[in-house]
């Protein structure tokens, strides 16, 4: 078991590993608020070998660029939370919208009337997922409904309009894909300029990197699992104007966030005039977000600069 180390003796250990410390105090500090593990993520990429036990690091590694590194993501994801939130809204908001005009208002969406059911054995269906949020609701609207029951599903007189609101992103996630053969999804991708093919997965990326931002996750030289469809001509025209990416980049997703936040009017241009000047004050961020590379096979120029050595 490895034994608990105060901040002056992890910044020892630092030092004793090859990181170069300039300031001491400030690396103390800087540990106090950021967890020494949270940062191993980050350190591995500069360490020789840690698969095989190596956690020396590179000659050259400079703590100040780990802590640059990662406080510019913290901003990153700041940039990426405040769109995400308004495009949640408008997805919430199209999505009630178009259900209640061909499905119905009331008393559909708790019986499944418009989904799909799920494909694999034994699944949920997708209408339980918008149930179970209810049930679990605390809201006082949604405690109306369930309060004043007298007989039957209190959700029976619940205006779709409102339950949505109750729904967690990921359940409105799989109501919009379980949408396919109503015409609820494709009357949503026509209203947002979206391709229909496309716009399923690029909301369930979204649920994706909103999730991971709210559990404090890595973005840099992640490789995402849940990567959005993006038209080919889409695709071709921001690798560019601004930088190639990869098929499973967060990048990918940044991409998509710009086209539905464009198409919708919520913030044009977001990707060209908010992501890419920042991405391009800290190039080491950007490659990471961009063409994501697992330890060991990120470039050394990249990594350690003009400093560069074994």
């Amino acid at each position: 078991m490895k034994p608990r180390l105060s901040y002056d003796e992890q910044v020892d250990l630092l030092a004793q590993r090859g990181l170069l410390v300039d300031d001491g105090e400030e690396c103390r500090d800087f540990l106090s608020k950021v967890n020494y593990y949270r940062l191993s993520g980050y350190f591995r990429y500069w360490q020789r070998d840690p698969a095989g036990g190596d956690n020396r690091f590179l000659r050259g590694s400079s703590f100040k660029v780990i802590r640059d590194l990662y406080v510019a993501e913290q901003h990153l994801k700041a940039l990426c939370e405040r769109v995400l939130w308004s495009v949640e809204i408008l997805l919430r908001t199209r999505f009630a919208h178009s259900y209640a005009e061909r499905i119905g208002a009331y008393g559909t969406f708790n019986i499944g009337k418009g989904f799909t059911r799920p494909l694999e054995e034994g699944g949920k269906r997708v209408e339980e997922y918008a149930l179970r949020d209810l049930d679990r609701s605390k809201e006082a609207f949604v405690a109306h409904y369930r309060e004043n029951l007298t007989a039957g599903d209190p959700y029976d007189q619940m205006p779709i309009w409102a339950a949505v609101e109750a729904f967690s992103f990921g359940t409105l996630s799989r109501l919009i894909e379980a949408s396919g053969q109503s015409g609820v999804l494709e009357a949503m991708a026509d209203d947002m300029k979206i391709a229909r093919s496309a716009l399923a997965s690029q909301v369930r990326s979204f649920v994706y990197l909103r999730n991971r931002i709210a559990h404090h996750a890595r973005l840099w030289n992640h490789s995402v699992l849940d990567a959005p469809k993006v038209m080919p001509n889409i695709s071709r025209r921001a690798k560019k104007a601004h930088r190639p990416f990869d098929d499973r980049s967060i990048y990918k997703i940044l991409v998509a966030l710009d086209g539905v936040c464009t198409n919708s009017k919520l913030r044009a241009n977001w990707l060209e005039e908010e992501i890419e000047p920042f991405l391009s004050e800290h190039p080491l961020l950007a490659t990471g977000v961009a063409t994501p590379r697992k330890y060991g096979h990120m470039s050394l120029t990249d990594l350690l600069g003009n400093n560069v050595s074994l």
